[in-house]
């Protein structure tokens, strides 16, 4: 997104993410990285969510849990389409299985370039609820749709790469001499976080 004068727009987080992953990369040759790992609720109904003022609840398809989930159970079938549809979208599927809370999933698939990967988020939730819809669902990422069970949540597995090479990954042979990037980065974010944190209103 752009400004009237043509400048990147201010807002446009996702363009503050690109001008500094290319910043960092013109700079120091670095490329930021990320994996994410997204869980979602799958609830009866292709309008839970519309409806839940009418409501007042969302009702599971599969009560089970981790790993609880059988073939040809509502649940299973979805985390296998939605993987299907993945896969021939480009993304590289790496897991998938049901979470721990009732009628929770969660599909895992490779990391990539920060942009690209901030991109995929939003290809994963659109793609999770088509698939949901089409099935008479709705895929759900509200952080916390129900009470007394588990959130949705999205860890986040961050790496930089230097011509290729993990800058936090260090052989032992060199861990004495190296400079240790990832310590460093971890470091950033821990203080960047604190202050973050302590900034916000109570």
């Amino acid at each position: 997104m752009v400004d009237k004068d043509g400048t990147p727009y201010g807002a446009d987080i996702r363009g503050l993410l690109k001008g500094f992953a290319g910043d960092l990369y013109k700079k120091k040759g670095h490329t930021l990285n990320a994996a994410n790992e997204i869980e979602g609720f799958l609830f009866q109904g292709a309008d839970a969510e519309r409806r839940y003022h009418e409501t007042n609840t969302f009702n599971y398809v599969n009560t089970g849990g981790y790993y609880h989930s059988l073939p040809g159970d509502p649940l299973r079938m979805f985390i296998d389409t939605t993987a299907e549809v993945q896969r021939a979208m480009g993304f590289q599927n790496e897991k998938d299985h049901p979470e721990v809370a009732p009628s929770q999933f969660e599909i895992n698939y490779g990391y990539g370039e920060v942009v690209a990967a901030a991109d995929q988020i939003q290809l994963y939730k659109l793609i999770c609820r088509q698939v949901a819809t089409k099935m008479g669902l709705t895929a759900c990422f509200l952080p916390k749709p129900v009470v007394g069970v588990n959130g949705n949540g999205m860890h986040t597995n961050v790496s930089i790469s230097e011509n290729g090479n993990n800058l936090f990954w260090i052989p032992k042979a060199k861990r004495s001499s190296a400079k240790l990037v990832g310590l460093s980065s971890t470091g950033s974010l821990l203080t960047e976080m604190t202050s973050v944190f302590c900034s916000m209103p109570a």
